[in-house]
Parts: structure tokens; sequence; C-alpha cells
């Protein structure tokens, strides 16, 4: 294998010419044809389109369903658009066991919170200290199976800091972590150089003019509402709805500073760590 243009090599004095036996099938079979031998299986179709779904949808799979989704996945000559398109448009893939159900991976949560606030991705040593510091450190993995994910991503630590970085991000303050981070990195430097690195950059912040309406940051249950529909797509449990409506009902009239306090609020809740 050439490990850079990921394509079988032939090596003519060490090919056997012969002809071969593989899963029960003989002939004179290269690299090629033996995985075209394995992906014919039709136990290959349900392990991939079982795989793929428990990464989208966060769970295994029941067997009438992988069978079914198998079965597409072979008609269409295991061709994956095909079949992630019925995959995704699927109404089993939209059931409550599953909506909501899977934890945000660090860079999921790091860049789906840009998406929604409409904000400027931080720097990227600052981003990559981000997700270093809640568990996923890009390009590095633990292991060549990758990271567990789902709930594995949450920890005491970990959650604390992804409602630390909230706070960065709307607020455009660095993160506590992340002068350290510089220094521990591959060429970061020591000394002054961090601190002159670290007074270089810069964080943008939520715009809030970006993201709601003159109206409704004037009017404390639209603002809401908008925010609601903005970050998790549903509304935010009762508990949940009331703590935050105790803040906005302690501020006789909202400012920006009050507003960008209640858009960390809802950042730090359960419910905005899934998806």
């Amino acid at each position: 294998m050439n490990p850079e243009q990921q394509q079988f090599m032939f090596r003519p004095r060490i090919h056997d010419d012969g002809d071969k036996t593989f899963l029960g099938r003989t002939g004179n079979f290269d690299g090629d044809d033996v995985i075209q031998i394995i992906v014919s299986q039709p136990q290959a179709a349900r392990f991939i389109t079982g795989k793929l779904w428990n990464y989208f949808a966060g769970q295994v799979p029941s067997s009438e369903l992988n069978g079914a989704l198998a079965d597409v996945f072979r008609a269409n000559g295991n061709n994956f658009k095909p079949f992630l398109h019925t995959m995704f448009r699927s109404q089993e893939f939209y059931g409550s066991d599953i909506i909501r159900n899977q934890v945000k991976s660090p860079l999921q949560w790091l860049i789906g919170s840009v998406r929604m606030l409409e904000c400027d991705l931080p720097p990227t040593i600052v981003s990559w200290g981000m997700t270093r510091q809640l568990g996923q450190d890009l390009f590095a993995p633990p292991n060549v199976k990758g990271w567990d994910g789902g709930v594995t991503w949450i920890t005491t630590n970990t959650l604390l800091t992804r409602y630390n970085d909230a706070q960065s991000l709307v607020e455009g303050t660095l993160p506590q972590l992340a002068a350290a981070d510089f220094a521990k990195k591959p060429g970061g430097g020591g000394g002054g150089k961090i601190e002159k690195a670290m007074q270089r950059v810069r964080m943008g912040g939520v715009k809030l003019d970006k993201i709601l309406t003159r109206e409704e940051r004037a009017d404390k249950d639209a603002m809401v509402a908008s925010l609601q529909n903005r970050l998790f797509q549903t509304t935010l449990k009762k508990d949940q709805q009331q703590a935050l409506h105790d803040f906005l009902d302690s501020k006789t009239k909202l400012n920006d500073a009050d507003i960008i306090t209640a858009i960390r609020l809802m950042m730090s809740t359960p419910d905005y760590q899934v998806t």
C-alpha cells in the first residue's frame, strides 16, 4: 500500500500470479479484487450502514432498520450519496429517541457555536487550545480508532470549560487557558514571547445587531423566543426557562451586556451540549 496515495502498489517479484481462494471464490485476485469480494458480502453492507447510522444518530440501529439501510446501500451499488440521502430523510432519523440525544464533540460545539452566533472563529492558536481543553486535540487522536465520543466528551472539567468558553465566545474575551496551551504547543516559545503573542490575539465576540432585531432586543419574550430558535431549534425545559426569566426580570431595561449574559446562560445549559 502506498500510504501517500492510498493505493495498492504492484510488486511483480513478490506477487502471487496463481489462483487464490478468498471467501469461497477462486481466481487470480489482486488487492482491488479482494476489496470487491469483501464489500459484496451482505454483512459488509450491514456493517457499513450500521456504523454510519451509529455515528450520525448516536445509537445502534435496530436489526430491521439496519437491514433496510443495507438494502438501500447495496441497491445503489454501495454508493454512499443515495444511502446518506435516504438516511437523512428517513422518519426514524428524526425520532424522539434520536433528536437532541447526541453530545456535541468539541469541534462540533465550537464550529456550531460560531455559526449560530454569527461571530468570527477564534484565532487558530485559541481554537486549538479550546478544543484541546475540551478533550479533542485535533489531528492527535488517542489511538487509531479515534475518540470514543458520545457521553465521554462530558466530564466535570470539560463541562465547566464549555461554560467558560461560551463566555469567551459571546463576550470576545480570551479563554483563561489559552496562554498555557500556547506554551505547550510546539514552537510556541516561552517567557515574554508568550505574553507578546497573547497581546496580538483578538476575539471577535457577538454582534447583537446581526442575530437580533431592534424589536427583539427591546422585548424580553421576543428575544428569548428568537434565541431559543437560533441556539436550540426548540424551547428550553421549564426549569431552565424559569431561571432565564428570573435573570431577565431582575433587569428593568435590557442593555447589550444583559443580552450577552442571557446568551451565555443559554449556552451553559445541558440542552446546548447536545444535538
